[in-house]
């Protein structure tokens, strides 16, 4: 019997069996099957047990003691079974939640890299037209407030970042320069990529730029944000 996607068989799948690009599924049937297993060795333990007590309250002879022996030594097998089968079936849970946990860490920090990216796109297309550092503070609050609400951005992990900024800009009123930006390298991706809902699937047709503004609020602090690699941290605790 086939226990998982790297051993799946060539034939007709047995079944129960999950598709083999599913390891989720094949998680839960390797659980279901060390259960099974353990159930029915301890099924047959328990008859063994009944025989060795029934065997060993007959007449005692050279036969019976022979019998005795090797039903105990059958009910230590299974026994054993059982026991090799809990505990493997307990390693198994073990590392399905270590993996889960695993991926869920790994988008998490995905998003926050994926947000913060966003962040910093929109915060230099905000510093075209705002000099004055706390209004593009302002701005990228705004922009970081949207990013970890889903019900205006949705899954960050699969939407273009294109897309994003887009939206985000359309909210704040700002006008993004698109062909200004196709050299930076996230551009350069979308542009050979191509994902819907990105500005630059259909490259290079895009609306022209807006000529640049006169900056308002005008200040001599030239800041950028504070954004570094890894962070924001999730506002308020936001979607996990």
């Amino acid at each position: 019997m086939s226990i998982g996607p790297d051993n799946a068989p060539t034939s007709a799948p047995i079944p129960g069996d999950p598709r083999p690009d599913d390891p989720d599924a094949w998680g839960e049937r390797r659980l279901a099957i060390l259960s099974e297993l353990a159930e029915a060795g301890l099924e047959i333990a328990l008859a063994l047990k009944t025989r060795i007590v029934e065997t060993a309250a007959a007449e005692p002879d050279t036969d019976s003691a022979r019998a005795c022996a090797d039903l105990a030594r059958a009910f230590d097998r299974a026994s054993r079974a059982v026991r090799m089968s809990i505990a493997l079936r307990e390693r198994v849970a073990k590392e399905a939640a270590a993996g889960g946990q695993a991926a869920r860490t790994a988008a998490d920090d995905a998003r926050t890299h994926r947000a913060g990216r966003v962040r910093r796109i929109v915060g230099r297309i905000a510093k075209v037209r705002y000099t004055d550092r706390y209004v593009r503070e302002a701005f990228d609050s705004e922009a970081r407030e949207r990013l970890y609400d889903r019900d205006i951005t949705g899954d960050l992990a699969n939407r273009p970042i294109g897309a994003l900024v887009a939206q985000i800009c359309a909210d704040l009123d700002l006008s993004p320069r698109w062909t200004a930006m196709a050299q930076e390298a996230w551009a350069q991706e979308e542009i050979n990529e191509r994902p819907p809902g990105s500005p630059y699937a259909a490259w290079p047709d895009l609306p022209p730029d807006e000529p640049d503004p006169e900056p308002e609020f005008w200040d001599d602090d030239d800041d950028d944000f504070e954004d570094e690699e890894g962070e924001p941290d999730d506002p308020g605790g936001g979607d996990p």
